[in-house]
């Protein structure tokens, strides 16, 4: 939905100065008035060209997945009172939602919850299975799923290989400038050919699939599904020393993670979906009798690392990305993956 301040209701462009709106405090009515809170909401300014038109302003809010959004007010009668509703939008008339058409809401929202967590699981365990079959001897897993959460548009086609090769390279070069303190080289663009073959309703590159074209080393997958889904799995193992255990590259891991999130915000704007992001991340392995050992590169040598927890098994962990999501909020978000599983070895990331 997109709302102009600069326009009559006669429909003429009557303009509005930008220099005084104040959109941090239109923001923090957004957040406190509003609940649930509706994010990604963008500010666009558009200037007068140089004859000295009218500037006008457009609020988008993008459409959510967790309606109802009821709206916090005060109510002046008797004594003030905090009031709430849900309001909803007929052409020009709002109107108010009765108790039945909310009940009805929430039980549409909880079952698109349902239906799209189901198949988050489903991306999840069917990649866990493919790069578990083929792992070779003692290996843990990174495997990270991303879905939108709302369709892709009927109108956009499905991507093609050249468009699939080219939104994995720019992935990793838009991971390579944010990386910020995710310390290491890039390591998809250091394992993958980015040959991209084709898959059932999906682009796949691997270093492992085909027998013929396997590079003996770290192995890696990247899937880029013509719905918009993206999965992203990574052996973390390669390298490293079994050590009555199965070792766990965490420098690897975060890059991965950055480099996860990084494609899938860059696919989904490849296919104009405006929608959110539901990103899960886990770590897979095969042997569930052997304890997890985080290792770190200090001093330019990976060694287990010291006064950390061995689980056996880490729970998966899960973020949200905005479908306007910057620099700093894809940063964002892969840090809160990466530390939620890092945070279950005792690894605090800020020390």
């Amino acid at each position: 939905m997109l709302l102009v301040y600069g326009v009559s209701d006669q429909i003429e462009l009557v303009g509005v100065d930008l220099a005084a709106a104040n959109k941090k405090q239109m923001l923090s009515a957004v957040r406190t008035g509003i609940q649930p809170y509706i994010s990604g909401v963008d500010f666009i300014e558009l200037f007068a060209p140089g004859d000295g038109g009218p500037d006008v302003l457009v609020v988008d809010v993008p459409p959510s997945e967790m309606a109802p959004h009821f709206q916090y007010g005060w109510e002046n009668k008797d004594k003030d009172r905090v009031t709430f509703n849900a309001p909803y939008r007929i052409k020009d008339d709002t109107s108010y939602m009765p108790e039945h058409q909310v009940a009805r809401a929430y039980r549409e929202r909880f079952a698109r919850q349902d239906a799209a967590d189901a198949l988050l699981q489903a991306c999840l365990r069917q990649t866990t299975e493919t790069v578990l079959s083929e792992s070779e001897g003692l290996s843990a897993w990174l495997v990270i799923a991303a879905r939108l959460a709302r369709q892709v548009p009927r109108m956009v086609p499905p991507p093609t290989q050249q468009e699939a090769k080219y939104t994995l390279h720019e992935a990793v070069g838009t991971a390579r400038r944010i990386k910020g303190d995710f310390v290491g080289p890039a390591v998809l663009s250091e394992i993958l050919s980015n040959s991209m073959s084709v898959g059932l309703r999906r682009w796949v590159d691997s270093s492992f699939l085909v027998p013929d074209r396997r590079i003996y080393g770290r192995d890696a997958m990247v899937e880029l599904h013509h719905d918009g889904t993206v999965t992203v799995s990574a052996e973390l193992s390669h390298g490293l020393p079994p050590d009555d255990g199965v070792p766990v590259n965490t420098q690897v891991l975060r890059i991965v993670v950055l480099e996860a999130v990084a494609l899938a915000d860059t696919f989904r704007r490849r296919l104009a979906a405006d929608s959110s992001l539901d990103i899960t991340a886990t770590v897979a392995t095969a042997s569930t009798g052997n304890r997890l050992l985080p290792f770190g590169n200090g001093l330019g040598q990976f060694a287990l690392m010291a006064n950390t927890r061995r689980p056996h098994r880490l729970l998966p962990t899960s973020t949200e990305l905005a479908p306007n999501a910057d620099d700093t909020a894809l940063r964002d978000r892969a840090h809160e993956l990466a530390s939620g599983l890092l945070h279950q070895f005792g690894i605090d990331l800020h020390h």
